[in-house]
């Protein structure tokens, strides 16, 4: 009698994986068409520090990385990190309560630069002796899941759906703030080339 009741219960698991393995194949591909030739190619690094997907942008070091859990139906599960040549000008002050804040620009396609406050404390404090560390105050990180992010790609999806001939390339600029009186740094990229699809599979084939 046992095990005719655990016989249901087993059938009912293996409808309910097959249905969630269906959700996944179909949010990937869905998320596979966003991906074409244009944009900016990503490399296979390697160096000093282990290996890694970047490539050089403007001659700045830009690495990406990878968030194996977002939803990707909804967020984009790739953020950059850019290591700038000069500090930025971040708000170092410890006495502080949001100390760490940085407020650059940015741009989707050609519209207008738009301000915003980000914080970037944790990429500029040392995981193992909590100390600031002066390069740091070089590297900026937009994460995974960063609304900038997740608005390129809702824009993306929004061009492929209804066929748009305009804006076809859809390129984030970001215009990083150093020192007083100096210019910013432009930094502009395509997330949509289809070697950031490759490097994002290769690194989560085991959840995705």
């Amino acid at each position: 009698m046992k095990h005719l009741l655990a016989l249901p219960l087993f059938f009912i698991s293996h409808v309910i994986m097959a249905g969630d393995s269906q959700v996944t194949a179909e949010k990937m591909q869905v998320f596979q068409h966003l991906f074409d030739d244009a944009g900016t190619v990503l490399n296979k690094i390697t160096n000093n520090s282990g290996t890694h997907y970047g490539t050089y942008i403007d001659g700045l070091e830009v690495h990406v990385t990878f968030d194996c859990n977002a939803n990707i139906n909804k967020t984009f599960p790739m953020g950059i990190v850019i290591e700038a040549e000069q500090s930025l000008r971040y708000q170092a002050n410890f006495m502080e309560p949001n100390f760490g804040m940085i407020q650059f620009e940015y741009a989707i396609n050609d519209d207008a630069l738009r301000q915003l406050k980000h914080q970037g404390a944790n990429d500029m404090m040392s995981s193992q002796d909590h100390l600031l560390k002066p390069d740091r105050l070089s590297r900026f990180h937009l994460p995974s899941r960063h609304s900038i992010l997740n608005q390129v790609m809702r824009e993306r999806q929004e061009y492929l759906q209804s066929n748009r001939a305009d804006q076809a390339v859809h390129n984030v600029t970001l215009m990083l703030p150093v020192g007083e009186g100096q210019d910013s740094i432009a930094v502009t990229f395509n997330p949509f080339h289809t070697s950031w699809l490759n490097a994002y599979t290769a690194t989560c084939h085991n959840t995705i």
